[in-house]
């Protein structure tokens, strides 16, 4: 075999190569979508503040939940 048809061979094998690793990454670190859509900002801000805020009730046992829940 010459130097050009080895130099040829391992550049058509390198162009496959990338193509391959192309295909790869196009598969594995594709942006995964979600199906529900996005949280409305000022929703997420709200739930955050509730998340630190303490806990305005105290519920006992299943009771005294369901009293509340239920609006007794």
């Amino acid at each position: 075999m010459s130097t050009d048809v080895l130099v040829k061979k391992l550049n058509r094998e390198v162009g496959v190569l990338r193509e391959e690793v192309n295909k790869m990454q196009k598969l594995l670190f594709q942006v995964v979508a979600d199906t529900e859509g996005e949280y409305r900002p000022s929703y997420v801000k709200k739930m955050l503040l509730r998340e630190k805020a303490k806990p305005v009730f105290r519920y006992l046992n299943k009771k005294t939940f369901l009293d509340h829940v239920r609006g007794k």
